[in-house]
């Protein structure tokens, strides 16, 4: 397993993240492209703490996002409205987490 790659998020050759803290293999799209979710690293103090965000790409622009927490927040699928995903750390194990959107 290599090292996390942490960069800012671009599409289309425009950044859409002002963050530079975008995990690159996190990237998970929509199945109509709308959306485009991905882990945020918030910090790196011992233990990384990050934050799952969505992107609206149509209006390119920060959508919705979890709150912070200490572990590794990884999206795995998009269902109505809602974005899951995955939450580890190295005390609780993983969990499945869900991230509403539908407001969007």
């Amino acid at each position: 397993m290599g090292s996390p790659q942490y960069g800012q998020l671009v599409l289309d050759g425009v950044p859409i993240s002002g963050s530079l803290c975008i995990e690159a293999q996190s990237l998970l799209w929509s199945r109509d492209g709308r959306w485009l979710a991905a882990q945020e690293l918030v910090s790196w103090h011992g233990d990384p703490t990050t934050r799952v965000v969505v992107f609206d790409t149509k209006r390119r622009k920060h959508s919705a996002a979890s709150p912070p927490r200490v572990g590794l927040g990884n999206p795995t699928r998009f269902e109505r409205g809602e974005l899951l995903y995955r939450h580890w750390n190295q005390h609780a194990g993983e969990r499945e987490l869900s991230l509403d959107i539908s407001g969007e």
